[in-house]
């Protein structure tokens, strides 16, 4: 059986896990510590980083986006990518958007904040990081133009890459209430079978019938 290395923690390793799930694809669960790498990490991702994907046949994929579209071209039966050529590409444009205009401000924010009291926190950090993941809410809310999904008129991995984000962003003290159309699409994901599996992976993982 196909293994994934992943941290429980981490949004890329939640979208990954998501798609399996949503797919029900069969894999063993080989959660890592962050202070404990094992000794093979580098020989699977030379730049040590998770998730990976290491294949029935011992052969490694590094990277979320890379991983489900591997899955995708290389697994049978119905996928998550629309058909069509430019829906697929939006798909990507948006795990994109996701990645550099939510992800990476939240992941500085978390770095820079989480672990001090609210009133020593570096406000010009707050101010610049919340302003950019504000923005981009305001372009997801657009692109879901009041559609239930992203992309299309199915769920597809864009949707999976946007769980983790908007249930962090009310950490830091910003709210969908005034995006009313990824409000919904919160609440729809965080109880979609799939996603409750992502955020409670067991050793061998397999979405719940």
């Amino acid at each position: 059986m196909a293994t994934l290395y992943h941290y429980l923690d981490c949004p890329f390793c939640f979208r990954v896990r998501a798609y399996l799930a949503e797919r029900e694809l069969p894999y063993t669960s080989a959660a890592i510590e962050r202070d404990h790498p094992p000794p093979e990490l580098l020989s699977l991702n030379p730049l040590g980083r998770l998730p990976i994907w290491v294949t029935d046949q011992g052969r490694s994929v590094f990277g979320s986006n890379t991983i489900v579209t591997f899955l995708e071209a290389s697994v049978p039966g119905k996928g998550l990518f629309p058909a069509d050529a430019l829906q697929r590409a939006r798909v990507a444009m948006a795990e994109e958007l996701v990645n550099d205009g939510l992800l990476q401000p939240l992941i500085r924010l978390d770095r820079e904040l989480a672990e001090r009291a609210a009133g020593s926190w570096d406000m010009e950090v707050y101010r610049t990081e919340t302003q950019r993941v504000r923005r981009t809410l305001g372009v997801f809310e657009q692109l879901l133009g009041g559609r239930p999904w992203l992309v299309g008129d199915a769920l597809t991995p864009a949707d999976l890459a946007l769980a983790q984000p908007l249930t962090i962003v009310e950490r830091f003290g910003l709210e969908l209430a005034g995006f009313p159309g990824l409000q919904d699409l919160a609440e729809r994901l965080g109880k979609r079978p799939s996603i409750l599996a992502a955020r409670r992976p067991p050793s061998t993982a397999r979405a719940p019938a």
